[in-house]
């Protein structure tokens, strides 16, 4: 036991020392490829219940989607069993309206570059990804969110307007996003109560500030990560129908 115990110190050491030295965004990109890069899954679905609230913060509605994703860039949400859907794929968004095809965007969903996305992207592609969305990477922090280290990227300390990603700094897994989306109006998305699924980790509720007004909060359901999605699912030319009653 006496000669384990040296090597458990500098080990113990040796990862807070790793840790201490992520100081810029090059070093916490690459930090979270050694950790994940190898074990991330690559396709989940779930049902998500979907709460949205008015402007005095009552609930306004709620809806139960099924959604489904393919990393690194594929993702669909259906609206009901009727035909109402979206695929989201390359950055394209795909509207449908009983089964039919009624309008095709572009409609980027940057999220799922955090969610999973980067795991199955070269480091090149990550950065271009992340300039394409207005990052500004060469601004670097560590913060503190309900209670947990976090490194932010894109903002600097006091700074809840500009547009940033936050990082669980032992995890690694994506806790905070905000954007400016006009009109001089602040999104501020918080993702939480995250579970280890797969080899990675899904958040199983966020939640939507405008402004700092509760907007909408998703729960999460049902997730199911150890599993192989036919490639119909996210083909906006020929759609698969009812895929999640299979």
């Amino acid at each position: 036991m006496r000669r384990l115990l040296p090597i458990l110190i500098m080990m113990v050491l040796g990862c807070s020392f790793a840790q201490a030295q992520i100081s810029e965004t090059g070093q916490l990109l690459d930090a979270m490829q050694v950790k994940n890069r190898k074990t991330w899954f690559k396709e989940f679905t779930f049902r998500q219940e979907t709460i949205r609230y008015d402007q005095n913060g009552a609930i306004r509605d709620t809806a139960i989607w099924h959604e489904a994703v393919s990393y690194p860039d594929h993702f669909r949400i259906d609206y009901n069993d009727q035909g109402r859907f979206v695929i989201f794929r390359n950055d394209s968004a795909y509207r449908f309206q009983e089964y039919q095809l009624q309008r095709a965007s572009l409609e980027p969903q940057e999220f799922l570059l955090f969610k999973g996305g980067m795991y199955f992207m070269s480091p090149a592609k990550i950065k271009e990804k992340l300039e394409d969305y207005g990052y500004d990477v060469t601004i670097f922090r560590e913060d503190r969110l309900n209670g947990r280290r976090a490194y932010v990227v894109g903002a600097k300390m006091g700074d809840l307007k500009s547009k940033q990603f936050w990082i669980d700094a032992d995890h690694f897994f994506t806790v905070r996003r905000i954007s400016d989306v006009g009109q001089g109006r602040s999104l501020d998305v918080q993702y939480s109560d995250h579970k280890k699924v797969n080899g990675g980790w899904v958040e199983q509720k966020v939640t939507f500030y405008l402004n700092e007004r509760l907007l909408q909060v998703e729960n999460y359901l049902d997730i199911e990560a150890a599993i192989k999605l036919t490639s119909d699912i996210f083909n906006p030319k020929v759609p698969k129908r009812h895929w999640f009653k299979d």
